[in-house]
């Protein structure tokens, strides 16, 4: 099949990303442990706004994921073009997840606040659940 070639490439890159994004919010955990929090505006209004960010970021992910399972139908040759589409969807997915990650553990390190890296322990499982299978490029091209 030949999956068998680029499937475990893909999958390395996922693993690299998460351990990039899990590696950072670490080291944001200790730098901010013990100082006091500061806020763009307030505690609440803050948590609210980077909250909605993360879920419209996972909602971009999903949405952009399902456009694309639909699109490739209409592709003309669509087994030759499979690997190579499924990569791309993946990629995408995965990097809107991350960015989202990415600026909610800035935004802690930059207020000295907890509040986000919790958010963040949620979009590391989300990011998680994006992960590329075999099943699903099955369903999808099989």
């Amino acid at each position: 099949m030949e999956s068998n070639r680029w499937f475990p490439k893909l999958q390395t890159i996922f693993y690299a990303m998460l351990m990039g994004q899990l590696v950072f919010a670490i080291i944001v955990w200790f730098l901010i442990r013990g100082e006091e929090p500061r806020f763009f505006m307030d505690g609440e209004t803050d948590l609210y706004i980077v909250a909605g960010y993360a879920v419209c970021m996972v909602g971009g992910a999903w949405f952009i994921d399902q456009f694309r399972q639909r699109s490739i139908k209409r592709l003309p040759r669509v087994m030759e073009r499979a690997a190579s589409s499924y990569r791309a969807t993946v990629l995408i997915r995965l990097a809107i997840i991350e960015s989202a990650t990415l600026l909610l553990t800035v935004i802690a390190l930059l207020t000295y606040n907890f509040e986000p890296l919790a958010l963040v322990v949620l979009m590391l499982a989300v990011f998680y659940w994006f992960r590329p299978t075999v099943e699903e490029f099955a369903e999808r091209y099989g």
